[in-house]
């Protein structure tokens, strides 16, 4: 019996150590974008993501994510892979929605700070899985995508697609720096129904402004977090910015954009006068901002495009075929591209 026992307990010491060498072998630390050190699946099948992080993920290893981050509309899925939402749930993030998924790894995204490293700390914590954060600036792509591509194993997308921000991002940049100040042009960014909501310089939903060497024109303190600063009439008047980009969220009816376009006192702006509002263009994701993802790189080049023609001369039809094939894994006619990029909102 002693034997026996003996036996029993050199089988299971046996089975602990080789339980725990496997669990070593299928695991390893990775440091994420906010410094963290987090242990991950070396091989990761399921993806649960947030909605800064969407695209970005997406346009690596769609196969792999198991939710939708945003709830599509028809018109929206139309220009995605199907890989994008086809028999994935739509959720918005609570954490007993993130558990009946049961991804391999959560991605988070956004501008990094004690507060989001805390937390995704706290998430991690409360779903006892690995919450792994990147970073939502559009500097930061390049690397956000290379630690994307060897984390899923996927180098070869992500170093097509960092390609194609050094193609394009890269020179913006560098090309904006040079624009003399008095050559810089005067935006504001309207938001709300009015018009009388904007994020200032400084602000996660305004980059590609400063980004292409604009001049955001507004003054308002920076309302962290979903941004949105409110604004008056009087104020707007004072600034009397040179263009207006447009805002309405991914609706038909593009309320803000008809108001500008028809409001007599809007009519005063000089932007309203020389015919300088543009509506940005929203489909399948908004192309500036909302959210501030990697669907911001086609928005840069076309806001460069559209203030500095004689600078950045695109042929953005081209260039709008190229990403939607390359980021979202769909094959866009050269009409639907066209379409796309200039909006023309029935008045």
């Amino acid at each position: 019996m002693k034997k026996y026992q003996s036996r029993l307990v050199h089988v299971l010491l046996f089975l602990t150590i080789y339980c725990s060498f496997a669990a070593a072998q299928s695991t390893h630390v990775i440091t994420d974008m906010g410094g963290r050190k987090v242990t991950v699946p070396k091989k990761i099948t399921r993806v649960y993501i947030d909605k800064h992080c969407a695209m970005m993920v997406n346009a690596i290893a769609p196969e792999l994510t198991v939710n939708m981050a945003f709830d599509l509309s028809v018109e929206a899925k139309q220009l995605l892979s199907p890989a994008f939402y086809k028999g994935k749930v739509y959720t918005q993030g609570a954490a007993e929605e993130i558990l009946k998924l049961h991804p391999d790894i959560v991605f988070m995204s956004d501008e990094l700070s004690p507060s989001v490293v805390e937390r995704a700390n706290k998430l991690q914590a409360q779903l006892n899985l690995p919450v792994v954060l990147l970073e939502m600036d559009i500097k930061g792509y390049k690397s956000n995508i290379t630690f994307l591509g060897k984390l899923l194993g996927k180098p070869q997308k992500a170093a097509e697609l960092t390609g194609f921000i050094k193609t394009y991002l890269d020179v913006i940049e560098k090309r904006a720096k040079l624009i003399p100040p008095k050559a810089r042009r005067q935006v504001y960014y309207a938001e709300g129904p009015n018009g009388l909501s904007t994020d200032p310089s400084g602000s996660k939903h305004s980059q590609i402004i400063d980004f292409v060497g604009a001049t955001n024109i507004s003054k308002a303190k920076i309302n962290l977090g979903k941004g949105m600063s409110e604004v008056s009439m009087e104020q707007i008047m004072v600034w009397n910015p040179e263009v207006i980009l447009v805002w309405t969220g991914n609706a038909e009816n593009l309320v803000t954009y008809k108001f500008v376009n028809t409001d007599p006192t809007w009519a005063k702006i000089r932007a309203a006068k020389n015919r300088q509002v543009y509506q940005i263009p929203w489909l399948p994701y908004g192309w500036f901002d909302r959210p501030p993802g990697t669907n911001r790189i086609l928005g840069t080049i076309w806001t460069a495009n559209l203030l500095y023609p004689n600078i950045f001369k695109y042929d953005m039809v081209k260039v709008t075929q190229e990403y939607f094939k390359k980021f979202y894994h769909v094959n866009l006619t050269a009409a639907k591209a066209k379409s796309l990029i200039n909006p023309k909102p029935k008045m």
